[in-house]
Formats: C-alpha cells, structure tokens, sequence
C-alpha cells in the first residue's frame, strides 16, 4: 500500500509539474502579431489561381509597407498598376529584397519613386493578370503616402542571376550595365521588344508604342534601369524602363577602318583565389591601347592551368586552343570599349566571391559560368578552377582574333605561376612582344612560353582574398611598355567597390 502511495504522489507532482510548465510556456509566447508583411513572405502566398488575403492567411498582418518605384510619366508601365518593393532581415547572407505590383487603377499615377507608402492589403485578391503577379481588388483609399524623397534601392541584374530565378526579381526596379544591342544603327528605334545581351545572356527590354520616349534611337550599348516585369506572352521577365532617362547609351562609335595595333588590349589583372570557392567567382581585368568595338573585330581570351592531372596530357599540341583541362576559351564577341578604359572577362560580377559586392557597373563583355558550360568553340571542359593558384604553368592570353591555332600570336600574355608542362617537343603556348616577353632573341624564332629566354612570369601565386594587379605604363604611340609591369596585390574584402581594383596606386596606366 505504501509502494502504490508512493508511485501515485511521484505520477501526480509530474503532472502538476507539466502543467505549471505549459502555463509558462503558454504565458511566454503571448504577442501581438505584426501589423505588416513584406514582399517576400506574401509572393509565398500564391500558388497559382487567386489567393483572398486574409488575417488567418497573413498571420495577422493588414499591412504592406514600401518604397515605391514605379513611375507613370513616361507611359510605359502597365496602367493601374503602382509598384513597391521592401525587404525584411533574414540573414546575412539571404537577400529578401522583392517587388509586388498593386492594382488601384488610375491613381497609381499619383505616387513617385521614392514615394514611401503603407498599403492595406485585407480582402485583396493575389493572382496573376497579364502574367503579372499583383493584388486587385483594393480601392485608392486603401494607400496611404507615410514619406516622399526616399532613396530607392537599385538592384543589379544580370541574365546569369535573374534567369535562374526569375520570381525574385519581378516587380523590382533594376538596373541592366552594358546591355549590347544590334541595331540597325542610325534608323531603328527602341520601342518595341528588343533583344540584348550583358555579357552573360540573352534578356529582353520592354519599350510600348504609349512610351514617350519611343523614338529614341537604339544604340549598340545602354544602361537600362526599370521595372522587371515578365512577359504577357511568354513569361519571360523584360525590363520595362519607366522614362528616358532610365536609357542611357553608352557605346562609342569607332571607325572599322583603324587597324588594330600589336597591343590592342593589354592584361592588367585577375582575381585568381576568391574566398569560397574559386568556382565561377575567377575573374580577369583587362584595358583597351584604342578604341574597340568587339562586333567589328572580335577578341577571345584563353586561360591555361598545366597541373599534372590536366588533361589531355603530354605537350599542349594546340598550344592555347589545347582545350580539355588545359585551357579554357571565352570568345568576346559583344560590346565596345574605350581607349584606355578597363573591361573585365570571368564568372559571376562580384568583386571578391560569393556574396561580395556587385560589380556589374564595370564593363563586362564576357560573364559566363565556366564551372557549369565548356569553353567556347569547344575549347576546354568546364572546370572549378579557372585560374590556378599554383603548380605547373599558369597564365592568360587575349587574342585579337577567335581563331587561334598553335602559332597564332596573342594581344597580350602572362604567365603567373610555375614552369611545368609549358613548353615540349617544339609545342607549347605562344607569346607576343611585350615587356616579358620576346619573340625573337637576336636572331633566334622564340615564339613560345618557356622557349628560349622567354622565362619570366609577370605574375605570381595568388594569394587568398587579394586581387593581383600588374601595374606598369603603356605607351601608345611607341608600342611598347615604358615601366615593366610587377605584380602587386590588394585586399579585396566582400563590401569592397570596384574604386579598390581600379583606381589602386600603381594600377596600369597607358600613355598618348
């Protein structure tokens, strides 16, 4: 009798135990829930058909805050609809900025960009109207103008990133660096559906007959900013820009009848070992010596990586072109480029690997993921690694031609680490005259990497997080390297700007 007391006091304190627990529990969690919802949390919502927005539907929240980024004036956004974008913090490395289109009818008209708003949102319906994902059934009333003059934030878009998930750019206000069109220059206009590629896709730019800016003519390059909103037709996501000045040309017009000089285009950097992975964050800096226009005379620029394990192995038959593990081809077909100016060739637009700063603003004329595609042409397999960190012979070559054999002389070369597997039997990769380098050596035909007394490496072994520039002077008019190039590097951290690889100290310089 005693043991059964005993058992039924320890069973009952227990109990009374759990029950105090889930009191305090139940005390703890008591909040009010709130009032808003972003962007984010809401485009989660729809699953095809309508959505009726409800409190038990939005956990409480009534309440949509933003900035908005539509502008009406220039007659090129879909009618009626009012465009806010807002984010909220996940974490540090989750971006939750979004856009959502609100359909009040003519008073959209009546906000601004930088308009800051707070949008009632019960009762609305979430569905899809002309391809467009957008909230109907709200009266005007239901928006309410908290602030004016805000900074709206801009989002750098990119064929390679916005493809791949294209619900997360609709509604957002983008902009598009280095949009290269082909015009039929002079006449054709840029309203209608026009095609145009950033160096790392083809996208589509939206400009309707009501714009009134249609008649502007379309040039072979443009920064575009706009709303990114997808296709009636097909789904696919264009960017409509909302006035004129939301289209700047930024080509230059150069004369196909200039010869290229030796030196057209000259190496002047690469980011080689990015924090995380090398994998499609590698990336080359480059300067014109003239003005280029890569549709008159296309360039391509080839990597080489001669580890032991690459294959195919033995001597590089085909010297650059030697494809497989060996060398990589990106063929620069698309843009222009000023004398003196930079341009880049490489992976992802980021300065310093995954989740750094966005650099899309610099003149990208290839962006292309080596990691997931071959090379060009079909010379060399994708690969993580770019451009090797160390080990046998490493180097870069930029060609003014995209037919390159064995004995086809580059632009430019430099070689930045080890010595092996370079040059065998009479193969290996060619070399140009310049401050490295020497074709001849008084008399004697040298024209490869590691033939003769062309030994040096202008380079060195990357090091971690730090982006290599080869610094030197050009002189134009002379063509040659008045100041030798010598390696030096600089830190290149994940909230870097582009300032800290072009305009370092000691960054490379042309002259006349």
């Amino acid at each position: 009798m005693k043991k059964t007391l005993i058992i039924f006091y320890t069973v009952a304190c227990t109990v009374l135990s759990t029950l105090m627990a889930c009191k305090q529990d139940h005390n703890f969690v008591i909040s009010t829930p709130s009032p808003y919802i972003s962007n984010l949390d809401l485009r989660k919502l729809h699953r095809n058909g309508e959505v009726t927005l409800t409190t038990e539907l939005t956990r409480g929240a009534t309440i949509i805050a933003g900035q908005v980024t539509s502008d009406h004036s220039g007659n090129n956004l879909p009618a009626g609809l009012l465009f806010v974008q807002n984010l909220r913090k996940v974490s540090a490395t989750i971006d939750s900025l979004r856009g959502i289109a609100i359909n009040i009818g003519a008073a959209a008209a009546n906000y601004v960009p930088g308009d800051s708003v707070h949008i009632k949102i019960e009762g609305g319906v979430l569905k899809r109207v002309n391809g467009i994902l957008q909230i109907t059934g709200l009266p005007a009333a239901n928006v309410q103008k908290v602030a004016s003059g805000v900074t709206v934030i801009m989002t750098p878009v990119s064929a390679v990133t916005m493809l791949t998930k294209p619900e997360n750019f609709e509604g957002l206000f983008g902009v598009i660096y280095n949009s290269n069109f082909n015009p039929n220059i002079g006449v054709e206009r840029i309203e209608g559906v026009k095609t145009f590629n950033e160096g790392s896709g083809d996208m589509q730019m939206n400009v309707n007959g009501t714009a009134t800016f249609k008649t502007e003519l379309l040039p072979y390059s443009a920064n575009v900013k706009g709303i990114i909103i997808p296709s009636p037709t097909t789904s696919v996501p264009q960017i409509w820009p909302r006035v004129k000045a939301d289209f700047i040309a930024t080509s230059i017009v150069v004369d196909p009848s200039i010869p290229l000089g030796p030196n057209p285009a000259i190496i002047t950097g690469y980011l080689a070992d990015p924090e995380g992975t090398d994998a499609n964050y590698e990336y080359i800096q480059l300067m014109a010596t003239q003005d280029l226009d890569f549709r008159q005379k296309p360039f391509s620029l080839f990597t080489t990586n001669n580890a032991g394990t690459s294959t195919p192995v033995g001597a590089p038959v085909g010297g650059w072109a030697t494809g497989g593990l060996r060398s990589y081809k990106f063929n620069i077909t698309r843009g222009t480029v000023a004398k003196g100016k930079f341009f880049y060739v490489g992976g992802y637009k980021l300065i310093a690997g995954s989740n750094s700063s966005d650099i899309s603003q610099a003149n990208w004329v290839v962006s292309k993921l080596y990691n997931n595609l071959d090379g060009d042409d079909g010379i060399g397999d994708k690969t993580a690694n770019l451009l090797a960190n160390s080990g046998n012979a490493a180097g870069i070559a930029i060609f003014p031609t995209t037919n390159v054999d064995l004995n086809t002389v580059p632009s430019d070369v430099a070689f930045y680490s080890g010595t092996g597997n370079a040059y065998v039997g009479g193969f290996g990769y060619a070399i140009c005259d310049n401050d490295y380098y020497k074709r001849y050596n008084g008399t004697t035909f040298q024209p490869f990497y590691r033939q003769g007394n062309n030994t040096n490496k202008i380079g060195a072994n990357p090091e971690p997080y730090q982006f290599s520039f080869l610094g030197g002077v050009y002189d134009v008019a002379s063509k040659t390297w008045t100041t030798k190039r010598v390696h030096k590097t600089v830190a290149v951290g994940k909230t870097a700007d582009l300032s800290v690889i072009q305009e370092v100290t000691g960054v490379t310089k042309i002259t006349n």
